[in-house]
């Protein structure tokens, strides 16, 4: 009876640490996509100031910078966050969030745009680190139980920010300025920030108190500080890297394609939307109020969809099969916006980046924080490097159908190479379409990628 009361406790915990996680990131998401929502107020205000040539590449910028630090960050912070602890990172991860949204609060305040695009270089410094130190929580406390489900559902509600941000933010900026939606937007990072003091206290504790039923510490997690110098921090990321298998790196590169044809697509669907679909003499802030709701349709639909494909992933596997469908249904989405209202793109991306809630569970939990960050900042030089092509095809282009080609060639890229992973998934031992958790799970953390077992000195154990 007692165990039986401990399981459901603990799932139960579980429970409120994912959903403290969603809260944590809750502020990164809302605030994320504000530039692309007022796009259009921003260059009204800055277009007499800078020129509107420049003001659209300053408005780049602010994407652009965004991800300079995480090319590198992801990177040294997934690693920091497995040997210095995922809960001190976190929390330095999140000041950056905060102090970067307050910077561009204060820019927009002063009519500064060089200001706003320093707080999004500063919330860069933060923002996707942020996300390595929160997969990395989940990971621990859902792995071989309902993980799929779990990134799921922390993918839906998060996500939900974005779409309340769709909503909410043109509408604060048409009643009382553009200044006060990014206030809002500061308001709500700070809400985040008490969620994390609140989940790191209860993760610590309960780390504590399992330390003390045990009565040993040998094999448990080390919070303590190790001093490391540049050399041996450098050698020990390019060890971990050195294990990481081929299909991790095939799956490196479909994730960096997918999303940067996805996420830069909806970030910029705003300025092409206009463009292309509605009225040209119609004001500005109504096509503004429009197209954010069409930009917030696939965040929508990820929302209530997500959950469903984690569950779905769980019982019956076949994750490279949804891979390779969501590659299909992002080409085939973009093709939509050239062709009909954009509300039908926009839904069948959202279906698309739905099925993209799986990959977690590949990732082995011994250099999971160092894998995270690779993969992240492989996204992010991408993330860095399409806004300003976008930015001079649309400088170049007299129609923004030119910029919506440009997407539908990195779509196509995404999907052979998810035709090229299923290819090679059939030559695993254990295939990443197997429905057993445990079992994959188990090939992923004890085995090479020929399937030969690791030595005994290979094997990393966790400190």
């Amino acid at each position: 009876m007692k165990k039986g009361q401990d399981q459901l406790s603990s799932g139960f915990l579980r429970y409120i640490i994912l959903l403290l996680a969603c809260i944590a990131l809750y502020g990164n998401m809302f605030i994320f996509d504000q530039p692309a929502l007022l796009k259009e107020q921003i260059m009204q205000t800055y277009s007499p100031i800078y020129g509107e040539h420049l003001t659209s590449f300053y408005f780049s910028f602010m994407y652009s910078f965004y991800s300079i630090p995480n090319i590198i960050l992801p990177l040294v912070g997934g690693f920091m966050s497995d040997v210095f602890g995922y809960r001190k990172m976190s929390l330095i991860f999140m000041f950056f969030v905060i102090l970067g949204q307050g910077f561009l609060y204060f820019g927009s305040s002063v009519a500064n745009l060089k200001y706003m695009i320093l707080g999004r270089f500063m919330f860069g410094l933060g923002g996707e680190s942020l996300c390595v130190a929160s997969s990395i929580i989940i990971n621990k406390w859902f792995v071989g139980k309902e993980l799929s489900f779990a990134n799921a559902l922390n993918l839906s509600l998060i996500r939900s920010a974005t779409v309340l941000g769709t909503y909410i933010s043109p509408r604060i900026a048409e009643k009382s300025g553009m200044t006060t939606a990014f206030g809002v937007g500061f308001g709500i990072t700070l809400i985040s920030g008490a969620a994390l003091l609140i989940m790191n206290f209860i993760d610590s504790y309960t780390e504590i108190l399992q330390k003390r039923n045990l009565q040993k510490t040998e094999g448990l997690l080390d919070n303590s500080i190790q001093v490391m110098d540049f050399g041996e921090l450098v050698k020990q990321i390019l060890e971990d890297i050195r294990m990481f298998p081929k299909i991790f790196w095939i799956l490196t590169f479909i994730m960096t394609t997918f999303y940067t044809s996805v996420l830069i697509f909806i970030s910029f669907s705003s300025g092409i939307i206009i463009d292309l679909w509605l009225p040209a003499d119609a004001p500005v802030e109504q096509n503004q109020e429009v197209a954010g709701e069409l930009m917030g349709i696939p965040y929508l639909c990820c929302t209530f969809l997500s959950p469903f494909v984690g569950l779905m992933v769980d019982k019956v596997g076949q994750r490279v099969k949804f891979l390779a469908i969501g590659c299909a249904l992002v080409f085939l989405g973009l093709v939509l916006m050239l062709l009909f209202y954009p509300i039908f793109c926009m839904l069948t991306l959202g279906l698309s980046y739905a099925l993209f809630a799986i990959l977690p569970l590949l990732l082995n939990r011994n250099n999971q924080g160092t894998a995270f960050g690779v993969m992240n900042s492989v996204q992010n030089f991408a993330f860095f490097v399409m806004p300003l092509f976008i930015a001079f095809i649309s400088a170049e282009a007299s129609s923004q159908v030119s910029v919506v080609l440009f997407f539908l060639i990195l779509a196509s890229v995404s999907l052979i190479i998810a035709i090229y992973l299923y290819i090679e998934d059939q030559n695993r031992p254990v295939s990443l379409n197997s429905n057993d958790q445990k079992k994959l799970m188990n090939f992923v953390n004890n085995h090479k990628e020929d399937g030969e077992e690791f030595e005994e000195e290979e094997i990393i154990v966790p400190k």
